[in-house]
């Protein structure tokens, strides 16, 4: 071995000085970036919903989806409030990922004092839970718990427990990471209300888009607001048209009650990132820790051989 790295020509030299030294360079980067998330988890306090202040914050509540159209999980098919997914395929030299994608649908983090919606665009999110399945199709027939007698394998790793079920073989591995309703949340990032002024524009925009609306549907329109019959909409129609779609927007506001609209999203600055979390603040700044000293590890250990590389390439 060390016959083979002193005989190396000048260009294998420095490809590998520095493939080593790219690679611990950007070991040390991990290593700063996980101590340093570490200590924003710390060092940042935990805020109600409520009563948080705009800015930076820390939440701590519950996992639960948005009113509307339910979030799918796409290999299992099971409702959740977010999800991230990939298949591969086994070949000769191993698997390679075939397809992968993740959620960027908006849920909610609740709390006894109120709820806010979490945008997860740019989040650093770690669930606590993944499944793994097999099957012969790119595309997965049902979960991994799909038929009877299934079997499972469950363990922990980093924190993460992982569920295998080996029922089912085939060339195709289906790997699924899910945030459940009901789950315990963790997020920290941007927090934002929507105050009076911000609603009173919201409101501006609905009671636009409610005359548009109607303005498309010729039909309707005269219907409802053609009083003398002529067959078109004169000024005083359009504004009778447009004091009923006022009252409409603001009857609706009003049943939706008056609470502040929270929000919780990226700040696009990695010195402040967003991080959402069904792990509790300790696990997640354990896990931070653990992570910093295994890439302290690879930093010494990778930079340790490209020095000694260079002293064997100096010394014979």
């Amino acid at each position: 071995m060390l016959g083979y790295f002193v005989n190396l020509s000048d260009g294998e030299f420095w490809f590998w000085t520095t493939l080593l030294t790219l690679m611990s360079l950007l070991a040390l980067y991990f290593a700063f970036r996980s101590i340093h998330r570490a200590r924003l988890i710390e060092d940042t306090p935990t805020s109600r919903i409520r009563s948080a202040p705009q800015g930076y914050v820390e939440l701590i509540g519950v996992a639960a989806m948005m009113p509307g159209e339910p979030i799918i999980a796409p290999l299992s098919g099971i409702p959740c409030c977010w999800w991230r997914y990939k298949i591969e395929r086994k070949g000769d030299k191993g698997r390679r990922t075939v397809r992968t994608d993740k959620s960027d649908s908006l849920f909610l983090i609740q709390d006894a004092t109120g709820e806010c919606i979490l945008d997860p665009e740019g989040a650093g999110i770690t669930p606590s839970e993944k499944s793994i399945w097999y099957g012969p199709n790119a595309t997965p027939t049902g979960g991994p718990d799909k038929g009877t007698g299934t079997t499972h394998n469950t363990f922990n790793r980093f924190g993460l427990r992982i569920s295998i079920n080996t029922t089912f073989g085939g060339d195709y591995r289906y790997s699924e990471e899910t945030i459940i309703p009901g789950d315990p949340l963790y997020a920290i990032g941007l927090f934002s209300s929507i105050g009076e002024m911000d609603r009173k524009a919201m409101r501006d925009d609905m009671i636009k888009g409610r005359l548009r609306q109607w303005k498309a549907d010729h039909a309707v329109l005269l219907e409802r607001f053609d009083r003398n019959s002529d067959g078109r909409i004169d000024i005083d129609e359009w504004g009778s048209a447009r004091r009923t779609a006022e009252r409409e927007v603001t009857r609706e506001q009003m049943q939706e009650g008056q609470q502040p609209l929270h929000t919780l999203s990226s700040t696009g600055s990695s010195r402040r990132p967003l991080l959402i979390s069904t792990k509790e603040e300790f696990d997640l700044v354990r896990r931070h820790r653990y992570l910093a000293l295994t890439a302290l590890a690879g930093f010494f250990l990778l930079g340790s051989g490209g020095v000694w590389l260079v002293a064997a390439r100096l010394i014979y």
